[in-house]
């Protein structure tokens, strides 16, 4: 199953420019970097014209490895001229897509860790993380 992502032309250009040949994800999400650079390349003719004109987003379908192998190549700070929010933005959409695929996934909490309920029992935790962070730099610097 493949979840479609929707690029405009600047972020294809950015993820062709920095996907490679010899990109293969990981051992648990292996990709097929050629197929996912033929993805991105026929976007990249379709929404990058020679006439520099600005066209609508382009669909191109991913598998959740290629998801993930592209969420790698995106930086928060990713920054055009135009747009200082680039990375930001592009990983939202990112982060939707993986978000779909593990919809299912149940995550736990680590041991020993309580789920904060509400806004003064989060002010509590964070009070009491202070002081133990207080403690910890009073006792590391005599």
């Amino acid at each position: 199953m493949n979840e479609l992502l929707h690029l405009n032309r600047d972020e294809i250009m950015v993820l062709t420019d920095r996907v490679q040949n010899t990109d293969g994800g990981t051992d648990e999400k292996r990709v097929q970097p050629y197929d996912l650079l033929l993805k991105l390349g026929s976007a990249y003719l379709e929404a990058v014209t020679l006439d520099g004109v600005k066209g609508p987003e382009i669909p191109v379908a991913v598998t959740e490895a290629e998801a993930w192998l592209l969420r790698s190549k995106v930086s928060s700070s990713d920054k055009m001229a135009t747009d200082p929010l680039f990375g930001v933005k592009l990983l939202r959409k990112l982060y939707e897509i993986l978000e779909r695929y593990n919809a299912g996934l149940e995550l736990h909490v680590a041991e020993g860790v309580r789920e904060e309920r509400d806004a003064q029992s989060i002010k509590e935790a964070l009070a009491r993380w202070q002081e133990s962070q207080d403690g910890r730099t009073s006792q590391n610097n005599p």
